[in-house]
């Protein structure tokens, strides 16, 4: 991940949880596909504030929680204590143990380089381990990037690309699903605002006078008695390790 990533995340820490409406719901849906019974040691990657470990640490005797945020680390450590908390790059797990399970919530779409940091947890894994993820793919506030592409943080991948680098990183895909959902916002500066109090920045490329503009005229042209739309999409992979 990028070194101004622990930096963002780390000033927003104490409020994640709070503007991470979204995440919390997705976390929700990813933990449909959890199993009873998590062989140890289990990994999460990306753990934040521990909206995603909650849902781990009771069906596992040892879950290592992670994240690149020194500040989200000490908040999830208060409030997921049982898990044992480190700060780590995702793209440099601890290596302690080979894990059984890897598991990451609303992280992946932030990597810079998915492909090397799936291969360093296939390394980190111990023959037959399991990975399930979910993260926000292509499509996602796809109303406002649609006009004003400049604004995206990264570089969005759908479904197929994903499950792609997945297998060239030495994962296959055992199940795969993708589910979409819209909120509404007042405006659309409420709705970058929810996602930048989440931890999430517009580039600095995208100048604040031309930011304003794309948000007026995005206002004018997709206003709905609701309110302005946000779609979110997001994509639940579990894979087993090849």
């Amino acid at each position: 991940m990028t070194s101004a990533l622990p930096h963002q995340f780390d000033r927003r820490a104490a409020h994640y949880e709070a503007h991470a409406p979204v995440q919390r719901e997705m976390a929700a849906w990813l933990a449909e596909w959890l199993p009873a019974k998590i062989e140890s040691p289990a990994l999460e990657l990306g753990a934040g504030t521990g909206l995603f470990t909650r849902q781990l640490v009771g069906r596992t005797h040892r879950l290592i929680a992670t994240d690149v945020s020194p500040r989200m680390v000490e908040i999830g450590k208060s409030n997921v204590p049982q898990a044992d908390w480190f700060v780590a790059d995702a793209s440099n797990p601890p290596t302690a143990a080979p894990y059984r399970w890897i598991f990451s919530s609303s992280l992946a779409q932030w990597l810079p380089d998915p492909l090397a940091t799936f291969r360093a947890w296939h390394q980190a894994s111990a023959p037959g381990a399991r990975m399930l993820g979910g993260w926000f793919i292509l499509g996602t506030l796809r109303e406002f990037f649609d006009v004003c592409p400049e604004a995206t943080p990264f570089v969005w991948r759908n479904a197929r690309e994903w499950t792609d680098v997945l297998r060239r990183a030495g994962w296959h895909p055992v199940r795969e699903e993708q589910i979409e959902m819209q909120r509404f916002h007042p405006d659309t500066a409420s709705v970058l605002r929810e996602v930048h109090n989440a931890g999430a920045v517009v580039p600095r490329r995208l100048g604040i006078a031309k930011l304003r503009g794309a948000l007026r005229n995005f206002d004018g042209t997709h206003r709905t008695e609701r309110g302005v739309p946000g779609t979110f999409v997001f994509l639940r992979v579990e894979a087993v390790r090849s």
